[in-house]
């Protein structure tokens, strides 16, 4: 009889267990599996988190998420909001604006979640209306981060630390998730402007071409059409990936046709999506904002200041940037948001931010006093060539270091200025609103927030082994301190109340899974190495044993 018994299939189950096991730990000694992971498990915590606030805020118990979800439920029916009218969908246990002050908003969030705010609303469920809309934006929540980490991996160095960092910040941030558990249009536009970010910076790297030219054609439409501060940034970037092309034609690097369409098409795009409904803006207030600071200064006890004003205020250097500030979302009224403003602003926002341009400094001055040049292996690579000289046998040949920056010095200069452009010119209207009475609020900061997060990200890979743990674990005081507050109060007479129990399981799963994503991070942390560096650290793993 040809051949020998089958496996039993205890033995096919053992193969496949090996199989199994041997697949995992290639994975984990794969650097770029480990990043995924950490990204992954990034995500998953800022879902968390928003989904803790969806059940910790009562349902319409803030000031502004009553006129939103009124704004949706006037679009399923066919309808903007007038501001004088005020609003068409009453719950009865929420606090209702006196008028619609989300009007002046252009439509595009609303469309999104109106098929569900809409019918239930229509069917006698206020409650489940307002809980589909925030689950909505917790669901975009997790895809900031990931759209956040790979912006920030077009923006970097290749294969640079701060990537799987940034996503870690950014799955902490607080103002990611009391707005992606609440029924606010910021989340919207920070994953547009965001994504935009990178799809200039792709430009930036390679040239424009069709593609691209059509993504950021989209992009600013999509921002024009969700806050008109969000048109304004996305008219930014879009005009640093133009000025990049015009660079790369007059160097013979790239061609002129794709910059004329950019040029041209980004804002033609942009009109013919959302130019009707700023014209509506301009008829119904007289301004291309639709606001009625007058209404404002009159009824919600707001008064004008001079930019001056504004610019010295400490309070707006600290509020503004603190992104991580659990008890941001409104103005530091008494001792304990205003304690937690400042510790939270000074070591979350601006020591890692020091930190990182001490270390720039020093790196600088490294270079400079260097009598030859030294070029630095981008991490990625060095990852790889230093997990391969570890692991190979003796004589067997490595795979070289990865190349530095590629590109010109013009291209890495337009890199750095494509996030901090949008910084400057976003704190600029953020100025001149808090002047006309406006306020200060974190979450008017997000679209711009990749730059801070890589700022922040790059202070804590000065000691990432000591920092991101300290930093993390500061973040998630704060959080537990603030959640302990929110459930421990009692609603409001007549106001719906939060699910107490639920609330706080999902906060403990939250932590659990932030701790998690901080682990894994830190394992996928990729220290910058020098070539001579992996070029030591591979002779001497070849050496042959004396």
């Amino acid at each position: 009889m040809a051949g020998g018994p089958p496996p039993r299939r205890g033995a096919r189950a053992i193969s496949y267990a090996d199989d199994v096991i041997r697949t995992l730990a290639r994975a984990a000694s794969d650097p770029r599996r480990r990043e995924h992971a950490g990204v992954v498990a990034a995500a998953l915590t800022a879902v968390l988190l928003s989904l803790t606030v969806l059940l910790t805020d009562p349902p319409y118990a803030t000031g502004d998420e009553p006129p939103h979800m009124d704004y949706a439920y006037q679009v399923w029916h066919g309808e903007l909001p007038v501001f004088e009218e005020g609003l068409e969908l009453r719950p009865e246990g929420a606090w209702l604006a006196p008028v619609q002050w989300t009007a002046q908003h252009p439509p595009l969030y609303y469309l999104l979640v109106a098929p569900l705010v809409g019918p239930l609303a229509d069917a006698g469920h206020p409650v489940a209306a307002v809980y589909a809309a925030r689950a909505v934006n917790t669901l975009l929540a997790g895809l900031f981060v990931v759209v956040a980490w790979w912006s920030a991996r077009r923006l970097s160095r290749p294969g640079s630390p701060l990537p799987p960092l940034v996503a870690l910040v950014a799955c902490l941030t607080a103002a990611v998730a009391h707005v992606g558990g609440s029924g606010y249009n910021d989340l919207l536009a920070a994953v547009l402007v965001t994504t935009m970010y990178g799809v200039s910076a792709t430009a930036i790297r390679r040239g424009l071409d069709g593609r691209l030219v059509a993504a950021l054609c989209l992009l600013a439409a999509g921002c024009a059409l969700t806050r008109l501060s969000t048109a304004v940034i996305a008219v930014v970037v879009a005009a640093v990936a133009v000025l990049a092309g015009v660079v790369r034609a007059a160097q013979g690097r790239g061609r002129r046709a794709p910059v004329v369409w950019l040029a041209v098409g980004g804002p033609v795009t942009a009109l013919a999506a959302a130019g009707w409904f700023y014209a509506r803006n301009v008829a119904l207030t007289g301004n291309i904002q639709g606001s009625h600071f007058d209404w404002a200064l009159a009824n919600q006890n707001r008064t004008e200041r001079t930019v001056w004003e504004v610019l010295t205020d400490p309070i707006t250097w600290a509020r503004l940037p603190d992104l991580f500030w659990w008890a941001g979302r409104v103005p530091p009224r008494t001792d304990h948001p205003l304690t937690t403003l400042i510790l939270t602003a000074v070591l979350l926002v601006w020591i890692p931010l020091f930190l990182a341009v001490l270390d720039r400094v020093r790196r600088r001055r490294g270079t400079l006093r260097s009598p030859e040049p030294v070029t630095t292996d981008p991490p990625a690579g060095d990852a790889r060539t230093l997990h391969a000289a570890a692991t190979a046998p003796a004589g067997e040949p490595l795979p070289a270091p990865a190349a530095p920056w590629p590109g010109s010095l013009t291209d890495r200069r337009l890199l750095l200025a494509l996030p901090w452009t949008a910084v400057g010119v976003a704190i600029v209207l953020q100025v001149l609103y808090a002047a006309s009475s406006g306020g200060v609020y974190p979450r008017y900061f997000l679209p711009v927030a990749l730059p801070l997060f890589l700022g922040v990200a790059a202070g804590l890979a000065v000691r990432p082994r000591l920092l991101v743990p300290v930093w993390a674990g500061i973040t998630l005081a704060d959080l537990g301190v603030w959640l302990v507050l929110e459930l421990s109060t009692p609603a409001e007479a007549g106001l719906y109340s939060e699910p107490v129990a639920p609330a706080a399981a999902v906060g403990v799963l939250a932590v659990a899974s932030a701790v998690g994503a901080t682990v894994l991070t830190l394992r996928a942390y990729r220290r910058p190495t020098t070539t001579a560096a992996a070029a030591t650290s591979t002779a001497t793993r070849n050496q042959p044993p004396s």
